[in-house]
Order: C-alpha cells, then sequence, then structure tokens
C-alpha cells in the first residue's frame, strides 16, 4: 500500500469516526440546530487528491470501495478537506515520537494544557477522583 493510500484509508476511518459522533450529536440534540459539516485536515496532496477525484481510474481500482465513503461525505458536503502541512500537523503526536517542544506544541494546538487538572480552578482530587466546586 503506498503512503497516498494508507493516508486515505486513514482519512475515510477518521471521517466514519466523525459522522458516527456528528449523528449521535444530532440525535441528542434534535432541538438544537447543529452544524454537523465536519472539516479534516490531511498532509498528503496525493491523499487529498483521490478524496476530491470525482471518478475511478486504473491507479485508484484496487482500492476497495468501502474507502471512498470520504468522497461521498466530500460530494454531499458534509465534508471539507483541507492541506497541513506536514511540519505543522497536530495528529503526529499520536503517530510519531516527537521531540518535547513538538509535543508541547502540538498539545498547545488542539487546546490541551500542562496544568495537572488538581490545579485548575475549584477543583480538588480526593480518593482518586476529580471532584470541582459544582460536585
Amino acid at each position: 500500500m503506498s503512503t497516498a493510500e494508507a493516508e486515505y484509508v486513514a482519512t475515510c476511518e477518521a471521517t466514519m469516526e466523525g459522522r458516527g459522533i456528528a449523528n449521535m450529536l444530532d440525535e441528542a440534540l434534535k432541538m438544537i440546530e447543529v452544524n454537523t459539516k465536519l472539516t479534516m485536515g490531511v498532509d498528503n496532496n496525493s491523499a487529498i487528491a483521490l478524496a476530491k477525484a470525482p471518478t475511478y481510474n486504473s491507479k485508484t481500482r484496487h482500492i476497495e470501495l468501502r474507502w471512498h465513503y470520504v468522497r461521498e461525505q466530500i460530494k454531499k458536503d458534509h465534508l471539507q478537506i483541507y492541506k497541513v502541512d506536514g511540519t505543522n500537523n497536530p495528529a503526529d503526536m499520536f503517530t510519531k515520537p516527537l521531540a518535547k517542544r513538538n509535543l508541547v506544541r502540538y498539545c498547545q494546538l488542539i487546546g490541551m494544557t500542562s496544568e495537572p487538572a488538581a490545579k485548575c480552578s475549584g477543583a480538588s482530587v480526593g480518593g482518586g477522583v476529580l471532584r470541582t466546586s459544582a460536585d
């Protein structure tokens, strides 16, 4: 499997997970309008081209049809994919060994904090369970 195919399959897997979560939100929050259009960053140009290609050709015919779910979602306007710079992709913190500075930077990009939960305002740890002042 080529890198482009692997990235394409990963994009499809993430799309299926995202669509599942969006469907649950739609069901749970029927009274509230929820924007369930997914937006996904992909760092491989070939995978983006495969996802956006409206047709099948000799280079894509061996890819299992189930992986073309991502194409269907783009066509239905349920998914937008965009190019992420390969050196600035927060998903790398889950898939690659990183220097500490890169890990910290990626954590900041997705809103993770290095503050321990116990230091958060109004929180305390008791019996191994995090409790907030609202508990």
